[in-house]
């Protein structure tokens, strides 16, 4: 009890030291009292635009011993929390989120060797004494993963990025590397299992590389399925600019592109000349110009965008705007021809292809182009 009492204590220690030397110390040990906070939970739900609820409290005269602008951008990301923002999840979207979600992801997108040897490491606890190191070390160790867990859980009024859990992959890993010990107490044949567990998780990983963002196991297809679970930073960051130019440099059938990027960067910068994709109308909308939906031509449409994501894109002119309703879901209906890494999806539409959906969208077919 004692050697764990200090060596948690010590961890601890390291943990916070490490961590404010990578900010430079800056502000630690502020007293809490001085900070000003823009998140209802930290600021308070009277205080304005920036308070502190603590003000006037025996907590406001606390050193905090983290760096301030980590402190300050843990309260900027809970007001992402609170604003109720709009969540997407196998092909749903909803105002808020869901409180399975990070369960969810870590289904689909954590490699299917690791779910295995995590059961296998549950199995060993429950059924090899010898293999347990005393259930106050294994509350330990595994106690910041499950409150890492169940805290970023419990925010519902915005689930979208897997990222949030990740602080807890590195004490689950540590807890299930007890299988390495029972290999050695049990034989090769455990040793061969896990050994060829390890392999399957390595390969699948590697499969993929370097899009290693946007891997999804193959319990629901790998990564070319990933766009139908989850979509954001768990597939698509608009990482794959270069490998689309790289695709137009070998295919000079399609230069004449209409482009819907998901990303910061203009694609003009990595030398893509593009144009706007036509857009579905609105639900609602009474324009059934021929210049609405599909259109015959080459596109490349990121999977952000195939699922509805609203999100300023460019233009091709310069400009950006904010796409409304589900304005590129329609290429859904197309088989794709080609793809940039696994976020980015290139299509080739024919006329006959093009009034196939028009028909099934309720739109005027497009008439065939005149002969000469």
């Amino acid at each position: 009890w004692t050697v764990s009492c200090v060596f948690f204590h010590y961890t601890l220690g390291l943990g916070l030291a490490v961590l404010n030397a990578g900010y430079e110390f800056d502000g630690t040990l502020r007293p809490l009292g001085e900070y000003r906070f823009v998140s209802r939970a930290l600021a308070g739900p009277a205080a304005g635009p920036a308070g502190n609820r603590f003000d006037g409290t025996w907590a406001a005269d606390l050193p905090v011993p983290l760096p301030r602008q980590y402190l300050l951008g843990i309260d900027v990301q809970k007001v992402d929390f609170e604003k109720n923002l709009r969540s997407y999840l196998r092909g749903e979207w909803k105002e808020g989120g869901w409180w399975y979600y990070y369960l969810y992801a870590l289904a689909v997108k954590v490699p299917l060797g690791t779910w295995a040897l995590l059961l296998l490491a549950i199995a060993v606890t429950i059924r090899n004494s010898t293999a347990n190191a005393g259930w106050w070390d294994e509350g330990i160790l595994l106690a910041p993963a499950i409150v890492i867990f169940v805290l970023v859980s419990s925010q519902t009024g915005f689930t979208h990025h897997l990222k949030y859990v990740l602080p807890a992959f590195p004490f689950v890993f540590i807890w299930v590397s007890k299988v390495a010990h029972t290999c050695a107490l049990t034989g090769p044949r455990a040793t061969a299992t896990v050994g060829l567990l390890l392999l399957w998780l390595v390969f699948s990983s590697l499969r993929v590389y370097p899009h290693s963002l946007s891997y999804f196991n193959e319990f629901v297809g790998g990564p070319e399925r990933g766009h139908e679970h989850l979509h954001g930073s768990n597939i698509d960051w608009g990482q794959d600019l270069l490998y689309l130019k790289r695709w137009l440099d070998c295919h000079p059938e399609a230069q004449s592109l209409g482009l819907a990027y998901y990303g910061i960067a203009d694609p003009a910068l990595a030398g893509i000349v593009y144009t706007m994709p036509p857009q579905w109308p609105e639900p609602g909308a009474t324009d059934s110009s021929t210049h609405r939906g599909p259109y015959p031509g080459w596109y490349a449409v990121s999977t952000n965008y195939l699922s509805g994501h609203q999100f300023p894109m460019h233009d091709g002119s310069g400009g950006r705007f904010y796409p409304t309703g589900h304005p590129y879901g329609y290429f859904l209906r197309y088989r794709p021809v080609g793809r940039a890494g696994y976020s980015i999806y290139i299509y080739h539409v024919d006329l006959s292809e093009a009034n196939r959906v028009r028909r099934e969208l309720g739109l005027p077919e497009l008439p065939a182009p005149m002969a000469n």
